[in-house]
């Protein structure tokens, strides 16, 4: 197979249509205003290219929208205390009861979860929360993808939203996810900077081709700036599973590891890092999906965080309207608005660092203060032109991560340059927003001397989303 196969070319541009301008402010009935502003940041694209205007044929009121009392809900896989992915969505499902619930825009009336649901159990959960009323329901785990599917084919006027899969088999579904590929990039050019003995270590909770594409990303960043450090992973085969975590890790230093990345949905990896930190020795790592600072403030240089909320809150407000025009027989809004959206991948929603969902520092912290600083929202426009408000948003961010990720990276230098690490990852991050950068840009080689991606493109969603191999520098893997 053609190399070129699954990629393309890097003249080539995404667009994405601005939902807030281009739904919402046409349908009419709310005012999104600063309620959304704190929680929603850059626009959905770095190149927005509107092809065509749709006129929408019913356009309901605000009071007619929250007469209908749309109720949502959340199935997770783990507990909400596990300062991890079920607990950032939990964050998310909070600031949508937050912005449209009945303190905010009041057009949520209701929203509801179950934690540490099994695969096996999750479509009874599902047919409870229907049997109860619920109109949209958001099913948070790879393995919950078949039962969420066959819910959305049997109950036609409700909403499904499946995080992490690949399965749309009704008009009714969408998949979505928030991608860290970018973020674990730049942790580790970190990484790469700052070990000592050239082994930087990897827990890996189970090896699907998302965790394979951060473990890359990762070592990418690392042999970026270190050609000579090589990244050493352990899969643990659980996404939630402390001691097995400690075990990982501290098998890992044992053999010579001074930085520990990690994909588990605790905090033990960092706290056995901090452990050390207290007795004198440099063991670095970093903030999984949470701001786990307060579990290794010495051993913490930055993270890989997300923030749910504005993704959660443009398809609640989606699923909402859609609701609405499947009531009322208004199947061209309903394509619109939900089963004909994105254009170019329908009812699939790949969100990042981009569009404000991923960070090295806590994005709900960057949304907070631009709200507070740039006194602008994320539908504000002048003339089309978003630069003022783009250019303060960027210098809050990178505020925000300054104060956020550890001294050390304001001090270190990147081997054999004159800058320090932050400053050459904030110069990367700026590249990386702007489009023009890609950590997944050729040639890049696996780890058996194979030319995956050659040089002039890059991979493609297709490839990022099913890779299952390994980059250059991932010297051992632990199954």
């Amino acid at each position: 197979m053609s190399v070129q196969h699954g990629l393309r070319k890097l003249s080539e541009k995404s667009t994405r249509r601005d939902f807030i301008k281009t739904a919402l402010a046409g349908i009419g009935g709310l005012v999104l205003g600063g309620v959304i502003g704190s929680f929603i940041s850059r626009p959905s694209a770095v190149v927005q290219t509107v092809t065509h205007t749709i006129t929408v044929t019913k356009t309901p009121t605000a009071q007619q929208i929250k007469s209908k009392k749309f109720k949502a809900a959340w199935i997770y896989v783990g507990p909400i205390g596990d300062y991890g992915w079920t607990y950032e969505h939990d964050q998310g499902r909070k600031i949508v009861e937050k912005v449209l619930g009945s303190s905010g825009l009041g057009v949520i009336s209701e929203t509801a979860y179950r934690e540490s649901v099994p695969e096996d159990r999750v479509s009874k959960v599902i047919e409870d929360f229907i049997s109860q009323g619920y109109d949209i329901v958001y099913t948070t785990s790879f393995g919950y993808m078949d039962a969420t599917n066959e819910a959305a084919k049997k109950h036609p006027n409700k909403i499904f939203a499946h995080c992490s899969g690949y399965k749309r088999l009704a008009p009714n579904i969408a998949t979505y996810f928030a991608e860290a590929y970018l973020a674990y990039y730049l942790n580790g050019i970190m990484a790469g900077a700052l070990t000592k003995s050239n082994k930087i270590g990897y827990v890996a909770a189970h090896l699907i081709p998302e965790v394979v594409r951060h473990i890359n990303a990762f070592t990418i960043g690392v042999r970026e700036v270190n050609p000579k450090a090589e990244v050493y992973v352990v899969r643990i085969g659980a996404w939630y599973n402390p001691p097995k975590a400690r075990e990982a890790a501290e098998a890992l230093i044992a053999q010579g590891v001074d930085v520990l990345a990690f994909t588990e949905d605790s905090p033990t990896v960092l706290q056995i890092a901090e452990s050390y930190q207290n007795k004198g020795i440099k063991i670095w790592s970093f903030s999984h999906y949470s701001d786990m600072k307060r579990f290794g403030k010495k051993a913490m240089l930055a993270g890989q965080i997300v923030d749910w909320g504005p993704l959660y809150i443009e398809l609640t407000i989606r699923a909402i309207y859609a609701l609405y025009a499947l009531e009322n027989g208004d199947e061209e809004t309903f394509r619109w608005l939900w089963a004909g959206f994105p254009e170019s991948t329908p009812r699939d929603y790949w969100w990042g660092m981009r569009e404000g969902v991923f960070d090295i520092a806590p994005p709900r912290m960057m949304h907070e203060k631009a709200a507070q600083k740039c006194k602008l929202t994320y539908d504000t426009y002048e003339n089309g032109n978003l630069v003022e408000y783009m250019g303060c948003l960027r210098r809050v961010e990178e505020e925000v991560i300054r104060e956020y990720v550890n001294p050390i990276l304001m001090q270190a230098k990147i081997p054999g340059k004159n800058i320090t690490v932050l400053d050459y990852v904030l110069w990367r991050r700026r590249q990386i927003l702007d489009g023009s950068w890609d950590p997944f840009t050729g040639p890049i080689y696996d780890n058996e001397g194979r030319l995956r991606i050659e040089k002039g493109y890059r991979a493609s969603h297709d490839m990022l989303w099913n890779m299952d191999w390994f980059v250059e520098g991932v010297a051992a893997v632990q199954k």
